[in-house]
Order: C-alpha cells, then sequence, then structure tokens
C-alpha cells in the first residue's frame, strides 16, 4: 500500500473507462462539494486507496475512480479475489460514510436482494444474510428498522428504494407512500348513562394533570399495541414482533400499577385537603372570636 504514490502520474486517459458494479451503485454518490474535496486531496496527496474491480467493473472505489479520471491520473487497480464481495463492499463502505440508519438498513437489505437474485456461478456460495437478525447487525440498526427496510425492498418500485438509499426520502416516510390507509370504522354511538354526583375532592382528582397523564400514556401503549398487532399479520410469526408485543404487555402491566398508585395518592390528597378545610375553619372561628373580644 506504501508504494500507491510512486504509481500515479498524469495520464492521456488511454485506458476504457470502467463501469460500477450492481454492488458499488446501491452506495449513494457523493454530493458536489464532497466530490469537489475528494478530488483536490487526490490532487494533492495522490491516490492513498487501491479502487478494487471485479469482472471488469469497479466494485469499490467509484468516487475515487471518476475523480483520478478527471484529474487525469491513472487510476492504481486491484483485482477482487476473494469469495464475498458482497460482505466485502458492505463492510468497507458502511462504516466510513455518514449515513443514517434507514440508509444503512436499506442498502444492505437491496444487495442482499440482488445477490439472491443472482444465477452466477461464483455468487452461489456466497453466504447469505439469510434473517433480519443477520441484516441488522450487517447494517448496525435495530431489527425492527431492518424489517422496515426489508419490507421496502420487497415491496416498493425501485425507484423509491433508490430515494432512501440516496438520502433523498427518509425510510418511513418512503414505507408511508407504499401502505395503503387504514380503513376507517365508525364507532358506535355510546350510551350515556347518568353518573352519581362527586364530591368537590372527587371532581379535582379528575382533572389532575398526573391522571391525565396517566391515560395519555395509556392511549400511546394501547394504540403501539394495535399497530404491533397488524404488524404481526402482516409479517407472520416473526420473533422480533412477538418480543415488541411482549413488552407492550409489560408497559400495560407498569401502567396499571401507576394507575393503582396515582388512586392512592389521591386518597390521600383528598384527605389531606379535608384536614385542611378542617384547620381553615377553625381558624376563621378563632379569628371571628378574637375580634368580638377586642371590640
Amino acid at each position: 500500500m506504501a508504494d500507491l504514490h510512486l504509481g500515479q502520474h498524469m495520464t492521456e486517459k488511454n485506458h476504457q473507462t470502467l463501469e460500477l458494479h450492481p454492488l458499488c451503485t446501491y452506495f449513494p454518490r457523493m454530493s458536489e462539494d464532497e466530490f469537489n474535496a475528494l478530488k483536490d486531496n487526490l490532487q494533492h496527496n495522490g491516490q492513498t486507496h487501491p479502487i478494487y474491480t471485479l469482472d471488469g467493473m469497479i466494485l469499490d472505489g467509484g468516487n475515487r475512480y471518476r475523480a483520478l479520471c478527471e484529474l487525469g491520473i491513472e487510476p492504481v487497480m486491484i483485482e477482487y479475489t476473494g469469495s464475498n464481495p458482497t460482505q466485502f463492499i458492505l463492510s468497507s463502505n458502511l462504516l466510513r460514510r455518514h449515513l443514517s440508519q434507514g440508509q444503512s438498513a436499506a442498502i444492505v437489505s437491496a444487495s442482499q436482494s440482488w445477490v439472491k437474485a443472482q444465477a452466477v456461478s461464483t455468487l452461489g456460495n456466497t453466504a447469505q444474510l439469510d434473517t433480519a437478525t443477520a441484516r441488522a447487525k450487517q447494517s448496525g440498526v435495530g431489527q425492527r428498522t431492518q424489517q422496515l427496510a426489508d419490507k421496502l425492498v420487497k415491496e416498493a418500485p425501485a425507484e423509491l428504494v433508490k430515494d432512501v438509499i440516496d438520502g433523498k426520502k427518509s425510510l418511513n416516510k418512503a414505507l408511508k407512500e407504499i401502505t395503503p390507509p387504514k380503513a376507517v370504522v365508525p364507532k358506535p354511538v355510546p350510551v350515556v348513562e347518568p353518573e352519581p354526583e362527586e364530591s368537590h375532592e372527587a371532581q379535582l382528582s379528575d382533572t389532575d394533570p398526573l391522571n391525565r397523564s396517566i391515560d395519555e400514556q395509556q392511549g400511546a401503549i394501547n394504540a403501539v399495541d394495535a399497530d404491533n398487532t397488524a404488524m404481526l399479520e402482516v409479517s407472520g410469526s416473526d420473533d422480533r414482533i412477538s418480543a415488541s408485543l411482549d413488552e407492550v404487555k409489560k408497559l400495560t402491566e407498569l401502567n396499571r400499577v401507576l394507575n393503582e398508585r396515582i388512586t392512592e395518592l389521591m386518597a390521600e390528597k383528598e384527605a389531606a385537603m379535608k384536614t385542611a378545610n378542617d384547620w381553615k375553619d377553625r381558624f376563621l372561628a378563632l379569628e371571628a372570636e378574637l375580634i368580638q373580644q377586642t371590640n
């Protein structure tokens, strides 16, 4: 690697321009500013990392290759001889690129989809990332995010997947475009029954911010529970969805315990308010008696 500088010189571009390998295209191209900065670095410091090729195409180093060609510098290229080009390019690029989690997950999922579609014998023995767990580990994201990226690659048009990979759209926004809106089911009109009159203290407890917060929390948990149940119907018996549902059940139980504690605290609050009112009445009575004695 130390001899790379010695092999670089100005040339007449007498080599044939190489195309990018399909695996290389799954990574977004540099912005204009980033590309100009790369060209400036190569112009002043030379090429410090080789460009890898496979089957006459650029496997890794597409941006460096284009920059060197534009500068008129002969690129230093090495033919990839390993047995797993997919793993090679993913490992080489996922960590050194500034990618969002949605981009990383979509790149891993799309590359695996491409590999599975190949009938080339040289890729026949390539180790596959056959599970969402393995793909999530490769992309460095959570299993839920990787599952959503898998769904996008499987169901969305190629142009929409490319928008996510290039950072033009977020993963969640792209998924909304391919997810049909939920059917609105009219809710039955509830029968309103007269409620018994409540004490002033009880009415205060109904409007207490703590109670409202707990109710809102339970509503959010119920919403997550419903979403996960719907996802379970789509994804089948996925272990990760089941684990998510179990977590929701735990949160629901915790919320129940909190509600019980809130009820206890409200009872203590009502008792304290009653005691305070008693002391207030005593004070007012003593004050009135003192005024009469003074007069």
